[in-house]
């Protein structure tokens, strides 16, 4: 068994998002026990082609990130395509470059995803199961 600790912050300055300032941090401690997937890279098919397994489904709650690097799968070509993820076949994230999501996947759920258009992406994901 590992422990994972995953920290969330947000933060903006007074005007930016309300009329107060905001300012919070959540922390927790989980723990983890195979199957588990560091940090990888894989390229999402664009708009039109088949959906990239990100998550196969398995028993347990997985612990999941998922990264859109804002480029193609070369790796070096920028990309405006968003990367939609997919819950056992429905839609349930868009990401736009450079955003993430960190989340508990439902068990025996696979999460996929797939490029909005016309260009590949590469994202990076990671998924650790719960003890």
């Amino acid at each position: 068994m590992a422990t994972l600790t995953p920290t969330l912050t947000l933060a903006a300055a007074a005007g930016e998002v309300s009329s107060d300032a905001l300012s919070f941090s959540v922390t927790d401690t989980l723990n983890v026990s195979p199957p588990i997937k560091g940090l990888s890279k894989k390229a999402v098919a664009a708009g039109g082609g088949g959906n990239t397994v990100l998550v196969p489904s398995s028993a347990g709650i997985k612990y999941t990130y998922i990264k859109h690097t804002g480029k193609q799968s070369d790796g070096s070509t920028s990309t405006t395509n968003n990367l939609i993820i997919n819950f056992g076949g429905t839609a349930g994230l868009s990401l736009g470059p450079e955003e993430f999501a960190y989340f508990p996947a439902q068990a025996s759920t696979e999460i996929t995803g797939i490029s909005s258009s016309s260009h590949t992406v590469l994202v990076e994901c990671a998924y650790y199961a719960e003890t």
